[in-house]
Parts: C-alpha cells; structure tokens; sequence
C-alpha cells in the first residue's frame, strides 16, 4: 500500500505563480509610503509569517496604519497587478497524475476562501480537488486552525498525509498537523531557506514520482 492517501496543497506560490505579482504588489505599496523598494531575491529571502511582521520588517509603520488598512491595500494592489497570473509550470499534468494515483488531492491556503474556490474554478481545476478550503479574512491568518478544521471535517489522517508549499511556514502549518512535507523552491521563499527546514522540490513533474516510490 502506499503511504500516502492525500496530498493537501498550498496555493499561492505552489500552484498559483503569484511570486512577482506579489513582489510589485508590495513595492507598489512600499513606493506610495515612501519606503525601500526590495528585490526578487531580497523579497524571497524575507518573507513569512506572521505577515504583519512581514510588514513590520520592511518598513511599514503601525503607529500609523493597522493591519487592517494594510491589508486592504495589499488586496486591492495585488488586483492591479494580477492580470495574466497563471498556474505554475506543470501543475495541471501534475495534478491529473496524482488524481490517476488515487490520492485525494486539498486546498490548504491563507487566501479568503471564496477568492481561492473562485480561482479554482477560473483555472478549470477544480475537479482535481476533493475540497478548497481557505481563509475567513483578508490577514492571510489562521492556517493552522483552518487545517485542524479541515482534517476534522474531512476525517483525513495526517499519517497519511504530504503537505506541498514554498514556504518556510507551510513546513510549520505541516508539522502543526501532522503531515509530512515537501517544499517547492519556485515560491515565496528561497530556496537556500527552504532546504534548511524540508525536503525540497524545483519541478513539479517531481512530485508524482516522490508519491509512486513512498512506502
């Protein structure tokens, strides 16, 4: 029998490629507050979680503005920049073969649900999954919680179970579950700090073959 029975994916960054729109999402907002602009490279070496300390590393001021009005800019910036956002290579071939596999593929993202089961559908994937489960704000808040809830409700042993991410704090929500973890190096996060807390992936055609061999 294979050891794994579910796959429970992260969204941004893993299947969707929203790293450089996340990248001039947040210069744009660094621009209008008059603060340093970060590269690719510096973005992916600093971003996490929590994001308001996310936020408070690169500068926003919170005497000035709370989380709420931060987080309302990042929404409505990252909408400008968002057009012709697409999959990640190979995700769609990818899913279908882990389908073919028998493996219940998940959602797990800090996105606002409804946004993220929309997406899913726009991006004609939805029939992959055997549910989409996100977020209840806008604070990209709460996932851990949102994944007991989900393993709960869906009676998903996380024995069974590999999480795919491109953070550093997938690799935490993982470990938070239960679940075993591989970390996709084409997101959020660098590869350099991925690799020093996960087994690592660059390609997503890696991935069936990982579940194929586990026992």
């Amino acid at each position: 029998m294979k050891k794994y029975k579910n796959v429970v994916w992260d969204w941004n960054g893993t299947l969707l490629d929203d790293v450089k729109t996340g990248v001039n999402t947040l210069n744009c907002m660094l621009e209008k507050r008059g603060l340093p602009t970060l590269s690719l490279a510096t973005y992916r070496d600093v971003f996490g979680f929590p994001v308001e300390d996310f936020y408070r590393k690169v500068g926003f001021d919170f005497q000035r503005e709370n989380l709420h009005e931060i987080s309302v800019d990042f929404v409505n910036t990252y909408d400008l920049f968002a057009k012709g956002i697409c999959l990640n290579p190979g995700v769609a071939d990818t899913l279908r073969q882990i389908q073919q596999l028998g493996i219940k593929q998940y959602i797990l993202s800090a996105l606002r649900e409804d946004l993220l089961k929309q997406m899913v559908v726009d991006f004609h994937i939805q029939h992959y999954f055997y549910q989409v489960c996100g977020s209840d704000n806008i604070y990209a808040a709460g996932k851990v919680e949102r994944g007991k809830r989900m393993v709960e409700k869906y009676l998903i042993c996380p024995a069974e179970t590999l999480m795919i991410g491109d953070t550093i704090h997938d690799a935490e929500v993982a470990k938070a579950l239960g679940f075993d973890v591989l970390l996709y190096t084409r997101g959020h996060n660098s590869s350099d700090r991925l690799a020093q807390t996960a087994e690592i992936i660059t390609q997503m055609n890696q991935i069936p073959d990982f579940l194929d061999k586990a026992d």
